[in-house]
């Protein structure tokens, strides 16, 4: 079944206990084991698209979807270089972020952050992370083979980001090995890069993701 959560995006769950999470190798509910039907998948995917077009969020490459749902550990080069699209930072998103999840007044009180060291609102770095993370899992990650993610490290707010603001990401490859214990995967290692309508850098962090190999029929 398909259902809104708080920021209007579509999000995919099974019909059987509502379980968000899914076997992305199977397709399976990891709660209940039962798979999600294909008529489910269809709808989600043409819900999310109407709403990255209500959003403007946009891939840089249209054929983004055949790469990605093809990506594989063995894919990911280090030294490989991947523009993920841009989006834009929307003025009434930032304050209902901001008054659940991060509620300082230069988040979301118009007036006093005026008064404030900014001179106007500004996005949360949480905020930013997540339109960031958005872009990263639709266009970095495969639905095929991405497993799952230990952390990160070095993550920096660099600059405010505003409402209206253009957002653009770059990801670099900068190191991927094949796990020794586990021989079905591996680990790669990327630099995340956030930048404004500007270019100039408002994010960084490295990421660590564990990404499944290329089957020998794939």
């Amino acid at each position: 079944m398909i259902f809104e959560n708080p920021a209007g995006a579509p999000e995919l769950a099974c019909n059987h206990c509502g379980c968000r999470w899914f076997d992305r190798m199977s397709g399976a509910c990891y709660e209940c084991g039962e798979p999600v039907p294909r008529a489910d998948i269809d709808a989600y995917h043409a819900a999310l698209q109407a709403f990255h077009e209500r959003k403007g969020i946009h891939a840089n490459d249209p054929s983004k979807d055949a790469q990605m749902s093809e990506r594989w550990f063995e894919d990911y080069q280090p030294g490989a270089v991947h523009e993920l699209g841009t989006l834009q930072v929307d003025a009434d998103e930032v304050l209902e972020f901001a008054r659940r999840y991060d509620p300082q007044p230069i988040h979301t009180d118009p007036a006093l952050a005026a008064r404030g060291p900014f001179g106007g609102i500004i996005a949360s770095g949480w905020h930013t992370g997540s339109l960031m993370m958005r872009l990263y899992a639709l266009n970095y990650l495969s639905s095929a083979s991405s497993l799952a993610s230990p952390g990160l490290d070095e993550l920096r707010w660099l600059r405010p980001v505003r409402p209206g603001d253009t957002l653009s990401v770059r990801v670099t490859v900068q190191d991927a090995r094949a796990s020794a214990s586990r021989p079905d995967r591996g680990v790669v290692h990327s630099l995340i890069e956030v930048f404004n309508q500007h270019g100039e850098p408002v994010m960084t962090m490295r990421a660590v993701n564990m990404i499944a190999r290329r089957p020998a029929q794939a």
